[in-house]
């Protein structure tokens, strides 16, 4: 029989055809090979929900045999149009984490021939009446901010500006996915800082002078040739003048803003939730896996029942506040389907997997 703490979970983001300009694209899962993912998984393991494993940790209910939890990150609408009809074909349940700034607020039930996005809050209610599907909070925002006042890049051909650019206009964060103009939102030469995600972030904001500044200096650059040495070499005397200054940042985010901001990425993305869907919301998801005890213990205290992990340090596989380990599928060649197959078996508990596990992380990670 399983151990209560040994129960894999599964994570997906994008399922359905890939968009070519989108620069996350790599997130997006073909539907056919999501397909044999589903007819591996439900038949080598028990597909269960959340909630019931949670209900299993915390000894509630009878622990089964080989457990698995599948979980999908972002809340795109193909998870409504691709993946969800899947699901219905496999009798799979799943946790969907969504961010409320995200949500897409028209009132459509989309198919797969429409453009994609993010869920609507139609598309949830209709998943989550199916019986099938859990809705969790993946934080109000998912947002990035800058940090430092340390240049780490310039926008530039190719680069994903997501971040930068909806903290600038948040009323694009729904519809930037397919267009092709969005990566034009911001000008090329756009100095992009130390970013770090939302939750554990304090904040600065940087002078618009001396952005205006460098896009000026790299204008006539050609950025079809783009270096980051190149472009930081023709406006290295402006940011040492400012920085000399004491003057590229411009404000700097309290303790007190900071706890009040996240408060409400915690607090306030499950009371949306809960407001539109009509139903509880117990389980967070932290976005790009940054979480802190602080964030933790206040997810704790707004009511989630589990976070996850993410890159927390040091987590006990005991403590039944957070979902276990969560790994990527990946069963598209020999090496690879024998390295998923290994991780799976290794969080399921099984010997001599986990054994082998542990001791890689001890001698290669440090964990």
């Amino acid at each position: 029989m399983t151990r209560i703490h040994t129960i894999p979970v599964v994570y997906y983001h994008s399922v359905g055809p890939v968009i070519s300009n989108w620069h996350r694209n790599f997130l997006t899962l073909n539907p056919e090979i999501f397909r044999r993912h589903l007819d591996y998984l439900s038949r080598n393991y028990k597909i269960i929900s959340l909630k019931e494993l949670w209900h299993i940790r915390t000894g509630q209910s009878a622990p089964v045999r080989k457990p698995l939890v599948i979980t999908f990150d972002d809340g795109y609408s193909d998870n409504f149009t691709w993946a969800f009809p899947m699901l219905k074909r496999y009798g799979i349940k799943a946790t969907i984490f969504v961010s409320p700034a995200f949500v897409d607020d028209r009132d459509i039930r989309r198919t797969a021939n429409d453009i994609p996005g993010f869920l609507s809050w139609s598309e949830m209610k209709v998943m989550i009446e199916s019986g099938l599907v859990e809705i969790g909070s993946h934080t109000m925002t998912h947002a990035r901010y800058f940090v430092s006042d340390g240049i780490k890049d310039f926008h530039h051909p190719g680069r994903d500006i997501l971040h930068p650019a909806i903290n600038i206009y948040p009323e694009r964060r729904t519809d930037h996915i397919g267009d092709p103009c969005f990566e034009k939102i911001l000008p090329y030469g756009y100095p992009i800082f130390e970013e770090a995600s939302a939750v554990t972030a304090k904040r600065v904001w940087i002078d618009e002078d001396f952005i205006k500044e460098c896009l000026d200096r790299l204008s006539e650059y050609d950025f079809s040739r783009y270096s980051f040495r190149t472009a930081y070499g023709l406006i290295e005397d402006i940011y040492l003048r400012y920085r000399n200054a004491n003057s590229i940042i411009t404000s700097r985010e309290s303790d007190e803003a900071y706890a009040e901001r996240l408060r409400e990425e915690i607090f306030g993305s499950k009371l949306i939730l809960e407001e539109n869907l009509g139903k509880s919301v117990e389980f967070l998801c932290w976005p790009h896996g940054d979480n802190n005890e602080m964030a933790h213990r206040m997810a704790l205290d707004a009511g989630y029942l589990m976070t996850t992990i993410g890159k927390a340090k040091g987590i006990s596989e005991d403590d039944t506040t957070r979902i276990p380990e969560r790994i990527g599928v990946n069963l598209s060649s020999p090496a690879n389907r024998l390295k998923t197959v290994s991780r799976l078996r290794a969080l399921s508990g099984e010997f001599p997997y986990r054994a082998l596990m542990k001791a890689w992380r001890i001698n290669y990670k440090g964990r």
